[in-house]
C-alpha cells in the first residue's frame, strides 16, 4: 500500500502536468565545464611541481656542491641575490663597483667556489635589485630554491592567464578553441625558451606573467590596471619600449596613466630609499656592461635581435652592417608594428608587437622569447595551423641556433622573427585588399 503514492509521484514526473524545465540534471553544462577546468588546473600545478623536483635533483645548476666550475649554482640568479644583499648590508654605493664582482666569488657568502675569471655584470637598474631584497634575507642556497619555485609558479599562472585571455578576449572564439585553452599550459611547459630560462634562473617566466596580465586586462577594458601592471616591466627596459608608443598612437590615456603611476611608485620609492650617488654609478656600470656584452659576454647563438646580424661579422664590417642592414630592417619592423591594422583582440597583432620588440631590442637572448608564448598559445587555440607552425619553427630555431652559428655563421633566430613579421604584414595587406575588393564589388552590384 505504501508504494502506491511513490509510484503515482513517479508517474507524475513522466506526465506532462509538470513543466519540462522543472526537471533539471544533477550536473549542468557549466558545472561540468568548471569541473573540467579545475581538474586541468590541478593537473598543471602537479606537473609543474614535479618539474621543480626534477630540477632540484637532476639539473646541474641546482646541484649543491662547494666546488663548482662553469655552472654556477642558481645560475644567473646569483647577480640578483648579490645585488640585493649589498643593499641589505648597507653597501648601496658599491652596487656598480668591483665589490659586486668580489661578492660573487666570496665562498663564505654564497657557499661555494667557482671560476674567478667569470662574473655577472650589474646591468639592471637599482629598483630591480631592491625588489629582490626579501629573497636576499635567506641564505643563497635556499633563496635559489625559492626563486626556482617562483619561476615555475609564474610560468604556470602565465599559461592560465593566456587561457583566460583566449576565453574572454574575443566573442567570436568558438567553443572548440575555448576547450583547447584548458591545456595551453602544456605548450608553455614544452617551449624550449621556457625550460632554458628556468634552468638558468632567468626571469623570463615573470616577464611572461606580467605581459599576459597586461594583455588580459587590456582586452577586458581595464586600461588603467593594464598600464599599472605593465609599468612594473620598466625594470627590464628592453621589453617595455614599444607597447607604450602604440598606446600613445591610439590615445589610450588611461593605460598610459596607469603605467605612469606604477613607474612613479616603483622608481620614486627607489630614488627615496637609495642614495643619489648610486645613479651615476649605474650609468657608468651600464656602459661597461654593454662593452662586456658585445665582447667577452656576447653569445651570438643566443641572440635574437637585429644587431646579431652585425655582431656575427668581422670587426671591419660591423658598422657597415649596422647602418646598411640593421637600420633599414629596424625601420621596416618598427613601422610595421606601429601601422598594424589588426584590432587588439587578434593574436596576430600581439605576435607582431612581441616579435618587433625582440628584433628592435638592443639586447635580447633566446631565453626571453617566452614572451612570444602569449600570441603563440593564443593562436594554437584559435588558428592551430599557424600557432603550431610558429611554435615548432621557433622551438627548432632555439635548439639549433648554436649549430647554425658554429657551422654556418648564420643567426637563424632573428631571421625567423623577421620572416614572421613579414609574413604577418603580407597576410594583413592581402586580407585588407581582399576586403577592399569585396566592398567595391558589393557597391558595384548594388549600383
Amino acid at each position: 500500500m505504501g508504494l502506491y503514492p511513490c509510484m503515482e509521484k513517479c508517474n507524475d514526473l513522466n506526465s506532462d502536468r509538470l513543466p519540462r524545465a522543472s526537471i533539471r540534471p544533477l550536473f549542468s553544462d557549466s558545472a561540468l565545464a568548471s569541473y573540467s577546468v579545475s581538474r586541468s588546473f590541478l593537473v598543471s600545478i602537479a606537473v609543474f611541481l614535479c618539474l621543480g623536483i626534477v630540477y632540484l635533483f637532476f639539473a646541474p645548476n641546482y646541484d649543491w656542491q662547494s666546488q663548482r666550475h662553469d655552472d654556477v649554482y642558481g645560475a644567473d640568479y646569483l647577480q640578483e641575490w648579490v645585488g640585493a644583499r649589498l643593499i641589505l648590508e648597507g653597501h648601496v654605493d658599491e652596487l656598480y663597483t668591483s665589490k659586486f664582482l668580489d661578492w660573487q666569488h666570496d665562498p663564505e657568502l654564497i657557499g661555494f667556489e667557482w671560476d674567478k675569471s667569470q662574473f655577472y655584470p650589474a646591468v639592471y637598474p637599482p629598483p630591480h635589485y631592491v625588489l629582490f631584497t626579501p629573497l636576499a634575507l635567506l641564505p643563497y642556497r635556499w633563496s635559489a630554491v625559492v626563486w626556482l619555485m617562483i619561476l615555475l609558479a609564474s610560468a604556470c599562472f602565465a599559461a592560465w592567464t593566456i587561457a583566460s585571455l583566449v576565453k574572454q578576449g574575443n566573442e567570436k572564439t568558438d567553443q572548440d578553441a575555448k576547450k583547447k585553452s584548458d591545456y595551453l599550459w602544456i605548450g608553455a611547459l614544452l617551449f624550449p625558451s621556457m625550460l632554458f630560462s628556468i634552468t638558468l634562473g632567468q626571469k623570463s617566466a615573470v616577464w611572461l606573467l606580467l605581459l599576459s596580465a597586461t594583455a588580459y586586462l587590456l582586452l577586458n577594458s581595464r586600461d588603467y590596471l593594464s598600464g599599472f601592471v605593465f609599468g612594473l616591466l620598466t625594470v627590464k627596459p628592453t621589453l617595455c619600449f614599444l607597447l607604450p608608443l602604440l598606446m600613445l598612437k591610439e590615445k589610450r590615456w588611461s593605460f598610459l596613466t596607469g603605467m605612469t603611476t606604477s613607474c612613479v611608485i616603483l622608481w620614486g620609492t627607489a630614488a627615496a630609499c637609495l642614495p643619489w650617488s648610486v645613479w651615476p654609478s649605474f650609468a657608468d656600470g651600464f656602459r661597461s656592461a654593454g662593452n662586456y656584452a658585445e665582447n667577452a659576454g656576447y653569445r651570438m647563438e643566443w641572440s635574437c635581435n637585429l644587431l646579431t646580424f652585425a655582431y656575427g661579422l668581422t670587426p671591419e664590417l660591423v658598422q657597415w652592417c649596422k647602418w646598411g642592414v640593421c637600420l633599414p630592417l629596424g625601420i621596416y619592423v618598427f613601422f610595421g608594428a606601429i601601422t598594424a591594422s589588426m584590432d587588439w583582440e587578434s593574436p596576430r597583432k600581439w605576435m607582431i608587437i612581441a616579435a618587433s620588440t625582440v628584433l628592435l631590442s638592443p639586447h635580447f637572448y633566446h631565453y626571453d622569447l617566452c614572451i612570444l608564448l602569449i600570441p603563440i598559445l593564443w593562436l594554437i587555440a584559435t588558428e592551430p595551423r599557424r600557432g603550431f607552425a610558429y611554435f615548432a619553427m621557433l622551438s627548432v630555431g632555439v635548439v639549433l641556433a648554436g649549430d647554425a652559428v658554429t657551422h654556418l655563421r648564420l643567426p637563424i633566430l632573428p631571421l625567423m622573427l623577421v620572416g614572421i613579421v613579414c609574413e604577418l604584414r603580407l597576410s594583413g595587406v592581402l586580407h585588407g585588399s581582399s576586403q577592399y575588393r569585396s566592398h567595391r564589388l558589393k557597391n558595384a552590384v548594388g549600383g
